[in-house]
């Protein structure tokens, strides 16, 4: 069992799925506003096993990624817990993101390639804590989680992609880990929605903006190739103009259809990173 944990291709998809089931199936029953915390918490739960918990203060960017993510988490949890909507809540979001991306891009910041790379991830981030949620047709629950956990979905699949064409090892099992938690809560809203998103899956995204950050301004991949997956954030808007269909098949073949829509900008962006390659896929 011990060999199996090792195997690169278990820690980065299995294992975090496994892990992310477990946790949203818990968060559901201690409290259901909180399950899309499962998301973040898998994350951390997992970089704890495969990368080791960082020390405090972290010497890394990695290191600053976690505690930067862990304290994301604390924050979903008690504004979810505490039912915080609204501006409160997304100004939260930002002063999260702008500080924890300040934070960990820093040392880095010592070209004006750099600073244009930064100044596209903090708008990015202002996209993901302002932007109007997406809601469900009808329903009296608000945010329906399908159409931004595809989004989360599709970015942390386009960074660990692009990390892995780009021999980024820890970053592309991390982002791929992140992609795969989302994919566990998918799984639990499928094909019946059961739970909000809450400021705790929008942390969830927010982390894969982080890892973005790490691996734009800490490696030599071909990192261009991310804007290409910025329309899935626009999932939200797009679903509305999927077919809403009746009875618990038609649903789930919409939900469907809204994942498979929000997935299909990260594989443009991996696509055009492994052309940039010139077609040399990573040996890791």
């Amino acid at each position: 069992m011990s060999e199996l944990l090792q195997d690169p291709f278990v820690q980065s998809s299995a294992l975090p799925l496994a892990v992310s089931l477990i946790l949203v199936g818990a968060l559901h029953l201690l409290r259901r506003p909180l399950a899309a915390a499962g998301i973040a918490a898998g994350f951390l739960v997992v970089f704890a096993m495969v990368v080791g918990l960082p020390a405090l203060p972290p010497p890394s960017s990695m290191g600053k990624l976690f505690w930067s993510s862990a304290i994301g988490l604390l924050l979903g949890v008690a504004a979810d817990a505490a039912g915080l909507r609204g501006r409160a809540a997304s100004a939260g979001l930002a002063a999260w993101l702008a500080g924890s991306l300040l934070w960990i891009a820093l040392p880095a910041l010592d070209s004006v390639a750099a600073v244009v790379s930064f100044a596209i991830l903090l708008a990015t981030a202002a996209w993901i804590a302002f932007a109007r949620a997406s809601q469900t047709h009808g329903s009296a629950r608000g945010e329906s989680p399908t159409a931004p956990a595809a989004s989360l979905l599709a970015l942390a699949l386009a960074v660990g992609g692009t990390a892995l064409i780009g021999s980024s090892a820890s970053i592309a099992q991390m982002a791929l880990a992140l992609a795969a938690s989302a994919g566990g809560f998918l799984l639990w809203n499928w094909p019946v929605e059961r739970h909000g998103w809450g400021l705790s899956g929008r942390v969830a995204t927010g982390i894969a903006v982080l890892l973005a950050c790490v691996l734009t301004l800490f490696t030599q991949a071909q990192t261009a190739v991310l804007l290409l997956a910025l329309p899935a954030l626009l999932a939200g808007h797009v679903s509305r103009f999927v077919p809403q269909g009746h009875g618990p098949v038609g649903r789930a073949a919409s939900s469907a259809a809204v994942t498979v829509v929000a997935v299909l900008p990260a594989l443009v962006a991996i696509g055009a990173a492994y052309a940039l390659t010139g077609g040399e896929a990573s040996p890791y």
